[in-house]
């Protein structure tokens, strides 16, 4: 899996991982692999294998099929990114939805711009 994409689908699924692992008196394994893995994607194997061992049978990237020679517009609304960067995780806000939180760095996902812009 590429690292970056791994990061942001790990991102998405930590809420239920450090679920899964509290139940199972774990939760410190979580967070010493999350601490990681805001510095180094090879975090993301262990994760993966954390992941099977309790029930996770697979995290992975969404699939997104461009259209070869044009680049993705930011909606009007708002395309929200890793507010570090870290990964390729984005986000199009909805009418009355709030931003959803970065849950490797603990915090809400950041505006895209021009040059923080996924992908």
């Amino acid at each position: 899996m590429e690292r970056r994409g791994g990061v942001a689908a790990w991102c998405e699924a930590l809420p239920l991982l450090r679920r899964l692992a509290a139940a199972q008196g774990r939760a410190d394994e979580v967070a010493e692999l999350t601490r990681r893995m805001r510095t180094d994607s090879s975090a993301v194997t262990q994760l993966d294998e954390l992941g099977r061992q309790f029930g996770i049978p697979g995290v992975g990237p969404r699939s997104v099929i461009g259209v070869p020679g044009v680049t993705p517009g930011v909606p009007d609304d708002g395309l929200f990114v890793c507010p570090s960067g870290r990964c390729d995780r984005d986000w199009v806000r909805a009418p009355g939805v709030a931003t959803p939180e970065c849950h490797l760095f603990e915090e809400p996902l950041a505006r895209a711009t021009p040059d923080r812009r996924p992908r």
